[in-house]
């Protein structure tokens, strides 16, 4: 796997962003969120295709992952300040966002925060704000899933020690996490996740994740499961919203509920298609051709 260089800068509260930038380094700028656990080497998978379709990818660790000073109190809301923050750094202007899974939901609040900024906005596979869907818990298809949002509600302490332990099966036994994978995921999906080049770069994005530990990834998960500070209908930016129907890991109905109160949402139902698409060349390409489009005609 080719190295690339890790960047940084100082946020104005005084913490370290960890980033890398992959694609064409001259083109038009992207920030990817990354999933969860997750960092910013997950835009690895997407390097070859950014690239052929001249596009700058920036992705940061969020709080407590990869390189990030954690933030104890962080809410979703924080999550654009510091794209901002990175962008001015960059002294970037305008830009795209992208991001998956639990990244999905911090790119959704991007169009609310940073709709004057953004020239377009994808989710893939993300999550829906759980104050505006009652019964959001419980379409979780893995137990595991469902006790980990009660802990998270009822009892932070045991939520983070879980993630403790995740974080310290991912070092010591890797292949654990990729088998409790396997079990979970799509058909689709689980012909991606054998394929041997995807566990390397899994596994040492994961183990990345978890770096400092598994406090901040815990918080990140939390985040997701209280009100966002913002209600759907009050997110005025257009966002396009991709989520496969036979998605395992978040359910096909959050996707749906985005795309049904968000005023300029735009959704594409990925017919078949589990949680992994977006590491698909197909896919791929899809999706930066419709991002080539909508930069088009903001011009």
């Amino acid at each position: 796997m080719t190295e690339v260089q890790t960047n940084t800068i100082q946020t104005k509260d005084g913490r370290t962003v960890a980033y890398c930038e992959y694609g064409d380094l001259s083109g038009y700028p992207i920030f990817y969120a990354h999933g969860g656990p997750g960092s910013r080497l997950e835009a690895r998978y997407l390097e070859s295709t950014a690239k052929k379709f001249k596009f700058r990818l920036i992705a940061m660790d969020r709080p407590g992952m990869g390189g990030s000073t954690i933030k104890e109190d962080r809410a979703l809301l924080d999550y654009p300040e510091d794209i901002r923050e990175l962008a001015d750094a960059l002294e970037i202007e305008k830009f795209g966002s992208m991001g998956t899974s639990s990244g999905g939901a911090h790119t959704t609040v991007c169009s609310y925060s940073l709709a004057d900024r953004l020239t377009f906005n994808f989710t893939f596979a993300g999550y829906t704000n759980f104050a505006e869907m009652p019964d959001a818990a419980e379409k979780l298809e893995a137990p595991a899933d469902r006790l980990s949002i009660k802990l998270a509600m009822k009892s932070p302490p045991l939520f983070r020690l879980l993630y403790k332990g995740l974080g310290i099966a991912m070092k010591m036994f890797p292949k654990l996490t990729i088998n409790s994978l396997l079990k979970t995921v799509s058909e689709t999906d689980k012909k991606m996740a054998q394929d041997p080049q995807f566990q390397e770069r899994f596994i040492a994005e994961q183990k990345e994740a978890f770096r400092q530990g598994g406090k901040g990834v815990a918080i990140d998960a939390a985040v997701h499961y209280v009100d966002w500070g913002v209600k759907l209908k009050e997110i005025p930016g257009r966002i396009h919203i991709f989520h496969g129907t036979e998605d395992r890991l978040v359910p096909f109905s959050y996707g749906q509920h985005l795309a049904d109160h968000i005023p300029n949402a735009v959704f594409h139902p990925l017919e078949g298609q589990g949680h992994l698409f977006l590491f698909e060349k197909d896919y791929q390409e899809m999706i930066f051709k419709m991002a080539e489009t909508e930069l088009k005609n903001r011009k």
